[in-house]
């Protein structure tokens, strides 16, 4: 049951007066006498390397049906991508579960999937877990949350754990991490990474306080246009990101950066560790190489400084540089440094930076970087395992073998570079993308609804759109709009290993599609909405849009990387007069929209340089 009820508090209630009744007392407490059932938990337990949690979760099929079919595609998750703003709600929906670790139950927890692009499965879908989403209750002292990761990306399973424990040993708080079989509703849902959440418990143990700006990075970075797509995290940066702001102007262009002002807000030291640690892990989907997967957290105890931490880990270990590697031409990228962020590539370029940075690889390699002990945990995990995994889990030995040749290898490549040292990196950052109105789109439309989805849409129902594109108006020679449900794609080529075969309920979809009057150009647009939302006479829908422009002579079944990457984002004011998802139903409304296009991004074209040998 998803609610937004008030919670109810299991830390104390109170009744007070000397003639208040032992039923008045049962009464008032009722709601949390079995708020946890069983022994304990201490949170030390929860992550014990040596031991494989078994954890059950119990809540309303028709609520776990409707979490695991949640994706980022109809919540404003791909908005930072093409050009509109991250979702300004929750990602996804919290819904009212009971859950049992080790044979200790909590009941009315808070439980939601996770993920973003990748890692989001239906059939086995990451969790999060929330103790106080319902109720006031703390079961597990220092433990707010469990987060608990399908291990999709990771297939070796030995990933995340890996790289949180050389990230500690080397000095930079990263999450503790267990394994955990999972299972929800008699389900089993395989062998699950159990990640200790980056929240209040977390910071507060390493760096003793929780008062200072707090953020999460997701395809995100410090650069004046973009920053507030950097996630705050708690209310105080909510209200306040001065440190965020400045840091994004020092490091705005090359005559802007200055080292003196940069080590005011961030701690550069902790930082180029940090930096050496993902550079030699090989987590390519980190801040310093894909400006993704990170925390950072300026600390009152270190004069407000920023401290950047480690997060979705699960594609570390690789020699790869992501799935859009080879449109930058990163085959001939360093090993060494990662520097597509704006931090580390701006650090490099300066006079002493490489040599630091060097000095600090060097101590990892020798004081961290243990080829025996790694390789001993990935053989310690599979034995954990290995009797444990769900049937989509069957490529643990290739995940493995690929693994551990990245680590009998990885020294002898990075001392290679460190022979003849500095370098060579981009000349510039991969500046982060941002936002930027360029035109407006507004009209009517009255169409029926299809079942079956059409890709030509060219002559259907009736519409009259008013569109603008950079100050230039738009004119159709012909126009045609239908009601259908939204296309299933796999993105980015994913092998779909772990993915369901089971058939997920697609959110209807307006789909309109038009020829300019001089037939130079096609263009198409597309409002998703919610199937909760799609009802006759509703104002206000929410739902995510796209639009995109072709050259006429473009194919327009393709769906390439430069149509990918050239969709519009859509905002505003849409409203459905009559909504009928039955075969021939009417679909009918009026849209007035904004066109957001995306700046920034995916660096293809800068030249190189040594970092300064000084």
């Amino acid at each position: 049951m998803m609610t937004n009820s008030k919670k109810q508090s299991c830390n104390g209630n109170r009744i007070s007066g000397f003639f208040a009744t032992s039923l008045t007392l049962m009464i008032a407490m009722a709601p949390c006498l079995n708020s946890v059932i069983g022994a304990e938990l201490k949170v030390d337990d929860l992550f014990r390397s040596d031991h494989l949690l078994e954890i059950q979760i119990k809540m309303l099929p028709s609520d776990w049906s409707k979490l695991r079919k949640e994706s980022d595609r109809g919540n404003g998750g791909f908005g930072r991508i093409f050009g509109g703003s991250p979702s300004s709600g929750n990602r996804f929906n919290l819904y009212k579960a009971d859950i049992t670790i080790d044979g200790n139950t909590i009941s009315s927890v808070g439980v939601r999937t996770k993920g973003f692009i990748g890692s989001l499965n239906p059939e086995r879908p990451s969790l999060k877990v929330k103790f106080d989403e319902y109720l006031d209750q703390s079961p597990v002292a220092g433990l707010d949350r469990l987060t608990l990761n399908n291990n999709v990306q990771d297939e070796s399973l030995a990933s995340q754990y890996l790289t949180y424990k050389l990230f500690n040993k080397a000095g930079i708080p990263a999450p503790r991490v267990s394994y955990a079989k999972v299972t929800v509703n008699g389900e089993y849902l395989g062998v699950y990474t159990h990640v200790e959440s980056v929240r209040a418990p977390f910071i507060k143990r390493h760096f003793g306080d929780y008062s200072g700006e707090f953020y999460e990075g997701t395809i995100a970075d410090f650069y004046p246009k973009a920053v507030e797509n950097i996630e705050a995290k708690n209310k105080h940066t909510k209200k306040d990101r001065t440190q965020a702001k400045k840091l994004a102007q020092i490091l705005e262009t090359k005559e802007s950066f200055n080292l003196a002002k940069v080590e005011k807000y961030v701690n550069v030291d902790q930082f180029i560790k940090f930096w050496a640690m993902e550079s030699l892990l090989g987590f390519w989907d980190g801040y310093t190489n894909n400006q993704n997967n990170y925390y950072a957290y300026a600390s009152p105890k270190d004069d407000m400084r920023f401290h950047f931490m480690p997060w979705g880990a699960d594609g570390a270990f690789t020699e790869s540089r992501g799935p859009f590697s080879r449109f930058r031409g990163d085959g001939n990228e360093p090993k060494a440094v990662y520097s597509q962020s704006m931090l580390a590539n701006r650090l490099f370029q300066l006079d002493g930076i490489p040599n630091r940075y060097k000095a600090a690889l060097e101590g990892i390699l020798m004081d961290v970087w243990n080829e025996e002990e790694i390789k001993d945990d990935v053989k310690r995990i599979h034995a954990l395992t290995r009797n444990h995994l769900h049937p989509r889990q069957d490529r643990i030995d290739q995940g493995i073998s690929r693994l551990i040749a990245f680590v009998e290898d990885r020294r002898s490549s990075i001392e290679s570079e460190l022979q003849d040292w500095p370098v060579q990196v981009q000349n510039g950052p991969r500046i982060p993308r941002y936002s930027v109105e360029i035109g407006k789109l507004k009209g009517w439309f009255d169409t029926a609804w299809k079942s079956e989805r059409l890709w030509d849409v060219t002559g259907l129902g009736k519409a009259e759109l008013e569109l603008t594109l950079n100050g230039e108006q738009v004119t159709f020679s012909s126009l045609g709009v239908l009601g259908q449900p939204e296309e299933s794609r796999r993105w980015f080529g994913g092998r779909g290993r772990g993915r369901s075969e089971q058939t997920r309920k697609l959110n209807p979809t307006i789909t309109f599609q038009g020829v300019s009057e001089d037939k130079s150009q096609q263009v198409e647009i597309t409002l998703t909405i919610n199937g909760k939302d799609f009802e006759s006479g509703k104002k206000n829908v929410p739902f995510q849009g796209s639009l995109t422009v072709l050259n006429a002579d473009e194919d327009e079944n393709e769906f390439g990387f430069s149509r990918f990457m050239s969709m519009k984002a859509l905002d505003g004011a849409f409203k459905l007069s009559e909504a009928e998802m039955n075969e021939g139903g009417t679909v009918a409304g009026t849209l007035k929209m904004n066109i957001n296009e995306s700046r920034g991004g995916f660096n293809f074209g800068e030249g190189r340089s040594r970092g300064l040998r000084r």
